[in-house]
């Protein structure tokens, strides 16, 4: 279960990932981890620095990629997200600013995409 679990989290990275570059999104860094958590994806987005959570869902019969994103896990986001900020100071002088997105996104039973949506600013 843990190996199709992390399959789909990187398809979901992947796919999250270019919608990001597709918006002019940099992808600084994916997969970062800490004893915090894991941070998918770190980018820029007009000299702001990004942390993106990723949900992928294979159809919503069970619930939205949405409801997956808990206040808990926001929490572990921003945790894992500052002490990133503390290990790479000079992205942090370099972009003051920064905030918590979210990347749903929902697949059919073929791996197709049937929605991505992106939520700024969720948290921080």
């Amino acid at each position: 279960m843990k190996t199709q679990n992390y399959k789909k989290g990187k398809i979901g990275e992947e796919i999250a990932a270019r919608h990001l570059r597709n918006k002019g999104f940099k992808i600084l860094e994916q997969n970062f981890n800490t004893r915090f958590g894991e941070l998918d994806l770190i980018c820029i987005d007009n000299n702001i620095l990004v942390f993106v959570e990723v949900k992928l869902k294979v159809g919503e019969s069970f619930g939205t990629p949405e409801e997956m994103v808990s206040s808990r896990k926001l929490f572990q986001v921003q945790r894992t997200a500052q002490s990133y900020l503390l290990k790479n100071r000079d992205l942090q002088a370099q972009y003051p600013q920064h905030r918590i997105d979210v990347v749903a996104i929902v697949v059919n039973i073929n791996k197709e995409v049937e929605r991505v949506d992106h939520y700024e600013n969720v948290g921080f």
